[in-house]
């Protein structure tokens, strides 16, 4: 037997405060704590509705929580950018090249307000303190150490991979920050537009593009109606051999290496200083900060784990996402960064990031395709603003099928908090565990570790063990090893 996991069911916890609606006594969900677990386990389990907060994951009783929460994930290989997006983008790519601070317009504004608020801003205390971590030999003590070693002084900036993920955006002032800024100056858009083909030639070129393909690209990028990808509008940041008022490097760091250590403190002053201006929340102390947001159970296997991804601006740091990365998808765990800086809306900056990451990482992960961003609740107006990601989809809490998140689907849910997405009234869950797959479920008490079967032969029925592998579905049951019962 060698498990791929080590989880304790806790069971149901209900009628404690809603972090979204703030009613007192109105949520209710199941929940475990996850001493250790693997990626896919982990995967598997937020395809049923689990996420994690920290160590303690937690899945919501849909049918009677206040604030039903749907998994959303968005369809990063798909994505469609919006006007809006398109402008954040040019602002803070402006921002870096010439250092002017654009005031943004106040349908922008409320649209990062929202995401501000949205980044699941609700972090879950587990009921009560985990047992003591049992041991066990046949179980790989894995740890994110591997990915902790910081990226090579002379490594190229657009490589991504398990040791440390990298993305450098430098600017440009000169030609472009001594232009005329009046407005409909003919001379300076055409200079304007040169300036981009020429740097879009020399970035094909670098990437070892020419001839026949080169000069039919440049031919597509000198047309007029020509479809600027997410990944296009972010490349034309300033270059880092350019000369720029601002210099962003996003380094993607392991939370339990020497280079995440090193920022630590300046990480929670950061997060500190988001709660307090941001939410108007108490941060709590830096071992609440570690506990929710650094400590994790998931095992580092190559690209997979979980990671800080640190938005530096010169020498400052002004935003962490905290992210993990898993078999099939990005998922976003939480978003902070510096109130000062709130004119570049960050929050929405950082979501365009995340989703272009994640196709990144798709050249290497194939299976990665998406960017999950936690729960959608449409009862909640601080969380609709995930759907403005498309394609997004909604995780059907019944039968655990995805669906379009359009119009269709947002009114069953004005109609209804509650809603089985799937509309084929004979489709059910194909993860249930039946009475055999009950008995091949690992469990432990103490030691050593034994399946369900054999557990019954000594000790007495676990009566909660049928609920908890409902829950988990059979897949993960099946790999996992439940302790503590």
């Amino acid at each position: 037997m060698n498990p791929s996991s080590l989880v304790e069911y806790y069971g149901r916890h209900s009628n404690y405060r809603c972090g979204y609606c703030s009613q007192p006594v109105s949520c209710h969900s199941y929940g475990m704590w996850a001493h250790q677990l693997g990626c896919q386990d982990y995967q598997d389990l937020i395809d049923r509705g689990w996420r994690r907060s920290g160590c303690y994951c937690y899945k919501p009783i849909m049918r009677v929580t206040c604030c039903p929460s749907y998994t959303i994930k968005c369809d990063a290989l798909n994505f469609q950018l919006s006007k809006s997006h398109k402008k954040i983008i040019k602002r803070v790519n402006k921002f870096l090249r010439d250092g002017i601070k654009e005031p943004h317009e106040s349908e922008e504004s409320a649209d990062d307000e929202q995401l501000q608020e949205g980044r699941d801003c609700v972090m879950m205390k587990a009921p009560r303190a985990p047992s003591k971590q049992p041991q066990f030999a046949d179980m790989t003590d894995a740890t994110l150490e591997d990915l902790a070693v910081a990226k090579p002084s002379d490594a190229p900036t657009d490589q991504v991979d398990g040791t440390c993920m990298t993305k450098v955006l430098t600017g440009n002032t000169s030609k472009v920050s001594t232009q005329s800024k009046g407005f409909g100056s003919a001379n300076s858009a055409k200079k304007a537009k040169l300036l981009r083909i020429e740097r879009k030639e020399e970035k094909l070129q670098k990437k070892g593009i020419s001839g026949v393909e080169l000069k039919h690209m440049m031919n597509k990028a000198k047309g007029k109606n020509i479809v600027k990808t997410l990944e296009d509008f972010l490349d034309d940041a300033p270059r880092d051999d350019e000369p720029a008022a601002h210099r962003l490097k996003i380094v993607t760091v392991s939370t339990s290496g020497a280079q995440f250590k090193e920022a630590q403190i300046a990480s929670y002053v950061l997060f500190e200083k988001y709660q307090t201006v941001i939410h108007n929340d108490r941060p709590g102390s830096i071992a609440d900060y570690l506990e929710f947001l650094v400590e994790s159970p998931l095992k580092a296997s190559g690209e997979l784990g979980s990671f800080h991804q640190q938005y530096w601006l010169d020498d400052r740091l002004i935003a962490v996402g905290v992210i993990d990365v898993l078999p099939y998808c990005v998922s976003s765990v939480y978003f902070f960064y510096d109130p000062e800086f709130q004119f570049l809306s960050l929050g929405t900056y950082g979501s365009l990031k995340e989703i272009a990451f994640s196709r990144a990482l798709h050249k290497q992960v194939p299976t990665l395709k998406n960017y999950y961003m936690g729960f959608y609740i449409q009862s909640c107006p601080k969380m609709r603003y995930k759907g403005n990601l498309q394609p997004s989809y909604l995780l059907c809490p019944e039968v655990f099928s995805w669906h379009l998140l359009d119009t269709s689907v947002k009114d069953k849910l004005d109609v209804s908090k509650y809603c089985r997405l799937n509309e084929d009234p004979e489709a059910e869950d194909d993860n249930l565990p039946n009475e055999r797959d009950l008995g091949d479920i690992l469990v432990a008490r103490e030691a050593p570790c034994m399946t369900y079967s054999e557990f019954q032969e000594s000790f007495e029925e676990l009566p909660e063990l049928r609920e908890y592998a409902r829950l988990v579905g059979k897949e993960c049951a099946s790999r996992m090893l439940l302790c503590g019962v």
